[in-house]
C-alpha cells in the first residue's frame, strides 16, 4: 500500500498540535480573558478613573513602576513591575454604576533572563488589592 498520501496530513496535524500547545504553555502571560472570567475581588461604586488613579498611587507607594495602562473597550488594565522578576496587573471593569476590580501577580525565577522559562501566575496580588480597598472603601 502506498503511504505517501496518508503520512503528510498526519505530520501536518502533529505540527499544528505542537504549535497550539506551545502558545498555551509557560512563558506567556495569563490572558486577560481568563482573569475576567474569575469573580471580582472587590466591587466599588466610584468612577473607573478614580480606581485607576488610586491603583497607580498604591503601586508606586509599594515600590512598583507603573509602565502601562491599557484600555480594552471600557476595561482598563494597569501593568506594574518591581524589579525584573515580578509583574502585577490590576483589571478595572466598569459594570453600570459599579466598578469591578481584580488583581493578578506573575513572576519568573531569579536569573531567568534569556533562559525563556517564562512567567508563571503567582496569585491575585492580594496585598496590592487590599491596599487599594483601604483607599476606596467608603468611611463608616
Amino acid at each position: 500500500m502506498d503511504h505517501r498520501f496518508t503520512e503528510k496530513p498526519m505530520k501536518h496535524s502533529c505540527c499544528l498540535l505542537v504549535l497550539a500547545l506551545g502558545a498555551c504553555g509557560p512563558g506567556v502571560y495569563t490572558r486577560a480573558e481568563v482573569v475576567y472570567a474569575e469573580p471580582a475581588q472587590y466591587v466599588y461604586i466610584v468612577p473607573a478613573d478614580r480606581v485607576v488613579v488610586v491603583t497607580r498611587e498604591v503601586l508606586v507607594n509599594r515600590g512598583y513602576v507603573v509602565y502601562r495602562v491599557e484600555q480594552h473597550g471600557r476595561n482598563r488594565i494597569v501593568w506594574a513591575r518591581r524589579g525584573d522578576d515580578e509583574i502585577v496587573r490590576v483589571f478595572v471593569t466598569p459594570d453600570g454604576d459599579r466598578v469591578l476590580v481584580r488583581g493578578l501577580s506573575e513572576g519568573r525565577e531569579r536569573g531567568d533572563r534569556g533562559k525563556h522559562k517564562g512567567w508563571t501566575r503567582k496569585g491575585h496580588a492580594d496585598e496590592v488589592i487590599a491596599a487599594i480597598d483601604v483607599r476606596l472603601r467608603p468611611a463608616h
